[in-house]
């Protein structure tokens, strides 16, 4: 996205800063190295990648984090006392073998070739932690006896399921990465213990999949189809497919191996329910309420008028140190004409008493329409 068009779409933050966060956005885009994207992900849509420039803005906390929820949760960027509150109010759980079930299976009809894992028999994934609120859950997993070329290839699994159900016929959204052990701090790219990124003699970043003891760490992001379902409370099932060794999108090896899990949900809610009663001049939208919580949040409009297939979009909070957080490219949406609802999900957590004001752009179809700063 063109400079010009981000000035345009958040109006009420400096060029000077919008620079700042072009900047970081494509030093991102190189550093995170995404992986191969299964077809039923969709690519991030232009207000989307607004979003995701927003969200590399002035993160403040500590680099290296260790909590009671594990490395996994790091790419979150909780605290350690964050996450210890979570866990005392319901709203985290730390997996035991005792509270979780897990099965592994062998793919019996896949060929074993050179591109087999020669001890696939011998890796473990097991569930480690989970952060959710009525909208969405966080759920990591650590990777135990997989090993790979980390200068040139990413671990990867060549497809991850969540269901709601046992049979596991009702799927709910899902997506998830390793984490590479590098974290964005105020727009910076540097390790989990604060460390300035390093980088090969070829200029490719050198990342740290691996922790001391030579585990992996995968983090799933988990949500309903659609904006009422509520995660808290429930059991869910999942799957995760062929871990495997990636280069350039292309298999290097794999496990030919099925990992399923049955796992409590945190019953709990932390979400802050928020009166708002702001009208977005120009649109058929008033902001009525929001539910704000360390990993989401939840508008809810009210519309009046012709609101041409379209709702606003939610851009981003301002915390009260003044720094900016974005949400992922992960939206749900509904609209009956008369009301419209959004949830939305961080790319960090966040401490909802810290918030000072959200950022909507009028309408999400619309780059040029206009941000707007409510405060909340």
């Amino acid at each position: 996205m063109k400079n010009e068009k981000l000035y345009n779409a958040i109006s009420n933050i400096s060029p000077q800063y919008l620079e700042e966060l072009s900047f970081e956005k494509t030093v991102d885009e190189k550093n995170n190295n995404p992986k191969a994207t299964p077809a039923k992900k969709s690519k991030l849509p232009v207000i989307g990648i607004i979003c995701a420039v927003v969200g590399l803005a002035g993160i403040t906390c500590v680099a290296a984090i260790k909590g009671v929820l594990g490395r996994g949760m790091n790419e979150l960027q909780m605290d350690p006392s964050q996450q210890q509150e979570l866990v005392e109010q319901s709203a985290a759980i730390v997996y035991t073998s005792e509270s979780t079930t897990a099965s592994t299976t062998a793919n019996t009809t896949a060929q074993t070739d050179d591109k087999t894992v020669a001890n696939a028999d011998k890796i473990t994934v097991v569930p480690e932690a989970v952060v959710a609120d009525e909208r969405c859950a966080f759920i990591s997993f650590k990777v135990s006896g997989f090993t790979f070329d980390d200068k040139i290839n990413e671990p990867f699994f060549d497809m991850e399921y969540a269901y709601e159900d046992e049979a596991m016929t009702k799927e709910l959204d899902c997506e998830g990465r390793f984490y590479n052990g590098v974290n964005d701090i105020g727009g910076k790219q540097v390790y989990e213990d604060g460390t300035p990124l390093q980088y090969y003699n070829s200029g490719v970043e050198k990342y740290r999949y691996f922790d001391n003891e030579g585990n992996l760490y995968y983090l799933m992001k988990v949500s309903g189809h659609g904006v009422d379902m509520n995660m808290l409370g429930r059991t869910i099932y999942v799957k995760l497919v062929n871990l495997c060794e990636l280069y350039k999108c292309e298999v290097i090896k794999g496990t030919n191996r099925e990992w399923t899990f049955t796992l409590e949900m945190p019953s709990k809610s932390t979400s802050v329910n928020k009166d708002v009663g702001k009208k977005l001049e120009n649109t058929p939208f008033t902001l009525d309420s929001i539910g704000l919580s360390p990993i989401s949040i939840r508008l809810n409009y009210t519309v009046k008028g012709n609101a041409k297939g379209t709702i606003p979009k939610f851009v981003g909070v301002v915390l009260k140190d003044g720094s900016v957080l974005g949400i992922g490219d992960d939206v749900h949406n509904s609209s009956d004409g008369n009301t419209a609802h959004q949830n939305c999900f961080f790319v960090r957590a966040i401490d909802p008493d810290k918030v000072e004001s959200i950022l909507i752009l009028k309408d999400m179809d619309d780059p040029s329409s206009g941000v707007v700063t409510i405060p909340v």
